[in-house]
This record gives C-alpha cells, structure tokens and sequence, in this order.
C-alpha cells in the first residue's frame, strides 16, 4: 500500500475502511483523529469529513 493514499485528496469513505481494514490499531487511530480537528488523511477508517460528523453529534449528545 502506497503511504500517500492515505492523505490523497478526496479519500471517499468506503476508500477510507478499505485502507485501513484489518488494521489492530482501527479504533485507537480513530480515537486520536477525533481528538485531534486538524489531523488531515484518513485515520482509523474514517475521512476528514467523516470525524467532524463524528464530533458534531458527540457534542450535541454531551450532556450540559
């Protein structure tokens, strides 16, 4: 697999879990993304878009 796939631009979502399945770190590459709003390129088979989704509904289930 050619490293640059993974910040190659307009990476679709099935693109995205498709570079990175099977991965053994799949959730803890996801987790640090999503902490992480700058982080460019596919992380734990998710795009860019995929985790400001992600944060957007996290923040709007928070409590308070």
């Amino acid at each position: 697999m050619d490293p640059e796939a993974y910040f190659a631009d307009g990476v679709r979502p099935a693109g995205a879990r498709a570079l990175c399945a099977g991965c053994g770190y799949l959730e803890a590459c996801r987790s640090w993304a999503l902490e992480r709003p700058a982080v460019w390129g596919v992380w734990g088979g998710t795009t860019r878009l995929e985790r400001a989704s992600l944060r957007r509904r996290a923040a709007a289930a928070a409590p308070g």
